[in-house]
């Protein structure tokens, strides 16, 4: 880590996204092993609204667990976690909040640590999805309009912005946010854990694996990892596999591995076909995930597409998606046609770009291969230290002027 001077260690408070996802768990743990400031992580369940996994405490990194009270208006979700009070007289030196509007006791602690003079950090896009114009298939809704600009606004607000990408960054400065605010860490997962895990599993026999998750002897499986969800738009995936129980000869199977709010009815999709298994949410560091990695050709992602990029490449897959504008910033890390697919058009057209790449076994080699090599760009110290850089400079920075 890039020595700091620091006259002291600062103390921040981190509040984003309302508990610790198991994606998290691995960067919260190596910004406590590096850093020399003292980083408090604040969590407690997820918002019901999502289908975020949490890790389970203990953990190895401050935390405190904190209550949170849900308010629903109309479509939208208002929480308020008990958190301001255990902030405000907790001698912290600023804090790092999510983006996301639903967290009001952010806003709240935003508000307060103007008056206070801390400096208060967004973590975050650095921009906003038009999610709702997605969902309805339109042109931009009257509340993605409205959230896009006072998302704008808060970001001004900031002390500092911590952007996942490099599109980020430059949204934020194109709304005068200066640039010596914004720090892009990128985003990704603990890679050198998954890594640890495929070496693991490399001598694993493949027959085992197959038996285990009921995949038939020479299937070209393709993988799905995340949550089960409307934007996930796994359905696609599922009517592929109903319709082609082989392509070019050799039969395909798929594997679904994750939950969420659509799990039953994706099941009754599937009507009972043979080569579509779910196998439920697996926690990324359970050694059964890195085996379903191990046996796939590609990770499947139909829809809304994030980490998970980063989690089959670690492995040395490639991801393959639908074109359009809705993905999460991840999607930057993915190049098309080098280490994943984005395939343009309707889900006619996915489908048959499904087919083509399972036809062409030169093609899952070479874009296996690119994956692997792409892990390199994505370990998660380069995440920490910028991070961890950034803030130190910016809290110093306040300090100074105070």
């Amino acid at each position: 880590m890039t020595p700091h001077t620091l006259d002291r260690p600062y103390k921040v408070a981190i509040l984003h996204q309302g508990c610790v996802p198991v994606y998290r768990r691995g960067f919260f743990t190596r910004l406590a092993q590096t850093s020399e400031n003292d980083y408090v992580v604040f969590h407690g369940r997820p918002p019901s609204n999502t289908s975020l996994q949490a890790a389970r405490p203990p953990f190895p990194f401050a935390n405190i667990e904190v209550q949170a009270v849900e308010l629903r208006v109309k479509k939208s979700l208002l929480i308020w976690q008990r958190s301001v009070l255990r902030y405000l007289s907790g001698r912290f030196d600023g804090a790092v909040i999510g983006h996301e509007f639903k967290f009001v006791s952010s806003l709240a602690i935003l508000l307060l640590s103007k008056v206070m003079r801390r400096p208060v950090f967004l973590w975050g896009f650095g921009y906003r999805k038009a999610y709702d114009t997605w969902d309805q298939g339109g042109s931009p809704s009257l509340k993605d309009r409205l959230s896009s600009r006072a998302a704008d606004k808060l970001a001004r607000l900031a002390d500092g912005y911590i952007a996942y990408t490099e599109k980020g960054r430059a949204h934020l400065l194109s709304i005068g946010v200066p640039a010596e605010r914004i720090q892009v860490v990128r985003n990704t997962i603990d890679v050198e854990e998954q890594i640890e895990l495929s070496r693991q599993v490399a001598g694993e026999d493949d027959a085992v694996i197959r038996t285990e998750f009921g995949l038939r002897p020479d299937a070209d499986v393709l993988l799905y990892v995340g949550r089960l969800v409307p934007r996930k738009d796994v359905g696609s995936l599922i009517r592929f596999a109903a319709a082609n129980p082989d392509v070019a000869g050799r039969p395909v199977d798929v594997l679904i591995i994750g939950d969420g709010e659509e799990r039953a009815k994706l099941e009754q999709l599937g009507n009972g076909a043979s080569n579509i298994h779910f196998a439920g949410a697996i926690d990324p560091s359970d050694i059964r995930l890195a085996k379903a990695m191990k046996l796939c050709r590609a990770v499947v992602v139909p829809g809304y597409l994030g980490l998970a990029i980063n989690h089959a490449f670690a492995h040395g897959r490639p991801v393959i998606t639908r074109a359009h504008d809705f993905h999460s910033p991840e999607i930057e890390y993915l190049t098309d046609g080098e280490d994943g697919l984005l395939i343009p058009g309707d889900e006619a057209a996915f489908h048959e770009g499904l087919k083509a790449f399972l036809a062409s076994p030169h093609d899952q080699k070479r874009l296996a291969e690119n994956a692997a090599a792409r892990r390199e760009t994505l370990r998660i110290d380069y995440m920490v230290k910028a991070y961890d850089g950034f803030i130190s400079r910016v809290v110093a920075s306040a300090g100074r002027r105070a």
